[in-house]
């Protein structure tokens, strides 16, 4: 039924003449590790170029085709070099709804360090090592608006898509190989289980609030010990469960509150609720007094001072979110994430020059081992096409935890520099 269903929409597509609405990228991404990997490869260097492409069209009136296909090829990671399709969705609008069907993208949350709400589609965890990229889900989906009491989703998943993990010469290596050729599934019918999910949200003064339910198979496998001929292998086991949530974030003036909240239960997995919650306060502009104030020589602040930190500092639209969340899961280290009570704090930066430049430092402490991850993201754009990213992670006092312990020799650096067409 999926490549059925695939295959119609991509003849429907090539029976229409018209002209596509196009946009795309063209990526190259160096990513470096200072310490050599207890993996199979002790690699410290990897190049990846990556090519995305998002078509679109009108095919009738309120009819829509999207088309998101993607490529990648890196030089070490054999799972990494492939080619596909984010999204290829047909979609049809009316005055009060709107029903999409094929492969789609859907993002529900609005914390920072982690969306546990987030359940529609797979986790991408190759190509993004954040998280935050997704694989196309195969869904039929019908909103409803209402000008009263808010919007309403309903999707019919007829597909699962198994999570990607980094390949036997990839990096950061997690300590163990996982071998997706042994993955089991809770369901009789495997990746065919029919999954569905419910959804309903709605703003109410400074609130904006959404209410989901899900029943399926989890997105978030448990990785069982496995030894073949070969050794010690994990094994992903994808169980089924409820889902039953709530997002919300509420704005007044500079601060914003935010929280996702979720209760899971099934057969094979131990009920437990899972929340995220925070607060990100912004001073707006908050170099201003410098320059008001005469706090900095004049000739700092002339159009002609190339030095960056002069003009950093003569920078009065500059804004600076200073965020704070808390991270927790019931179940605590007998959880299967990363972060089940854990502290993130973070300073975010909006430039508001014309190179739209942003950096987002943080840290996330483990509040039981005492593992402490450190991050920066940071972009700008260069030139009227192109932009520059840089990410990284760094992983300190790592030796009491468990999973962390893994990644003791996996910090990194990376950077990308994206040609937009």
């Amino acid at each position: 039924m999926y490549r059925l269903f695939l295959t119609g929409l991509i003849a429907v597509a090539s029976t229409s003449a018209f002209a596509l609405d196009w946009r795309g990228n063209i990526s190259y991404e160096l990513t470096y590790f200072p310490e050599s990997s207890v993996g199979t490869d002790n690699w410290n260097f990897n190049s990846s170029f990556g090519a995305d492409v998002e078509l679109s069209h009108d095919l009738a009136d309120n009819v829509f085709l999207t088309f998101h296909p993607f490529a990648r090829w890196d030089q070490q990671d054999d799972e990494r070099t492939r080619a596909g399709a984010r999204e290829l969705l047909l979609t049809t609008v009316g005055d009060t709804w709107e029903f999409n069907a094929g492969l789609g993208t859907v993002f529900w949350g609005v914390t920072e360090s982690r969306n546990p709400v987030d359940i529609i589609n797979q986790t991408d965890a190759i190509e993004d090592l954040t998280g935050d990229e997704k694989l196309g889900q195969v869904m039929l989906n019908l909103k409803w608006f209402t000008d009263s009491i808010g919007e309403f989703e309903a999707f019919l998943l007829p597909r699962f898509e198994e999570r990607t993990f980094i390949g036997t010469n990839g990096r950061p290596f997690p300590g163990i190989n996982i071998d997706t050729d042994l993955t089991t599934y809770e369901s009789s019918e495997a990746e065919d289980n029919i999954d569905f999910a419910l959804r309903w949200a709605n703003s109410f003064d400074a609130w904006d609030i959404g209410l989901h339910y899900f029943d399926g198979t989890s997105r978030d496998p448990v990785l069982l010990p496995v030894v073949t001929e070969t050794g010690a292998v994990l094994a992903p086991r994808y169980s089924l469960l409820r889902q039953v949530g709530i997002d919300a974030q509420g704005l007044y003036g500079d601060l914003a509150i935010k929280t996702e909240t979720i209760h899971q239960s099934g057969d094979e997995i131990e009920n437990h609720a899972e929340s995220v919650t925070g607060i990100e306060y912004t001073l707006v502009g908050f170099l201003s007094p410098l320059q008001e104030n005469d706090k900095l020589p004049e000739e700092w602040c002339t159009p002609d001072v190339r030095n960056p930190f002069k003009r950093l500092a003569c920078n009065d639209r500059m804004d600076l979110g200073l965020v704070l969340e808390y991270l927790w899961d019931q179940r605590g280290t007998d959880s299967n994430q990363l972060f089940q009570n854990d502290l993130l704090a973070g300073l975010r930066f909006a430039f508001n020059d014309t190179a739209t430049s942003d950096a987002l430092f943080g840290i996330v402490q483990d509040l039981d081992n005492g593992a402490t991850t450190l991050s920066i993201e940071a972009s700008t754009r260069l030139f009227d096409s192109y932009r520059l990213k840089v990410f990284g992670q760094q992983f300190l006092n790592t030796s009491d935890d468990t999973v962390l312990n893994a990644f003791e020799n996996e910090s990194f650096l990376q950077v990308d520099l994206t040609y937009f067409y």
